[in-house]
């Protein structure tokens, strides 16, 4: 029993259009070179193997934090009114770089003690990467 020409001309059509698709998709890709694939920039930070990769802040430490760092705040009325979620937030950040736990303490201790413009200072040091070398420290 033979099959119907429209079905050998069906058959045929779809296998010449898989390997016209097969031709574009391997012609496509004949172009890229590893001078295409994209880098990154040199200035990106990197975290040191035992600096601060353990170290991160909670969501409600970097939101206070970021209320800190706005344009305009109410430094000593936003402190006042998180000083303990601040202080308890900073207290469960851990790292083994002795830069981040000295900022840490830097800011538990301008906190503590009211000091607005020291508050600001140490928000402005982990807002230019400026904790560790040129690591941020990343929202846990």
């Amino acid at each position: 029993m033979s099959m119907p020409t429209r079905v050998i001309g069906t058959r045929a059509g779809a296998a010449t259009a898989l390997l016209a698709a097969l031709a574009l998709g391997l012609g496509g890709c004949s172009g890229v070179t590893a001078s295409n694939i994209p880098t990154l920039p040199g200035n990106v930070p990197t975290v040191p193997p035992s600096g601060a990769a353990g170290a991160c802040l909670d969501a409600e430490t970097l939101a206070i934090i970021d209320q800190i760092k706005a344009s305009g705040a109410d430094v000593p009325s936003i402190v006042a009114a998180n000083k303990d979620k601040l202080v308890t937030g900073l207290g469960k950040l851990q790292s083994s770089d002795p830069a981040v736990l000295a900022w840490r303490d830097a800011f538990v201790t301008a906190i503590q003690a009211g000091k607005a413009d020291d508050v600001a200072a140490q928000v402005a040091l982990l807002s230019n990467g400026q904790v560790s070398g040129q690591v941020a420290i990343p929202p846990c």
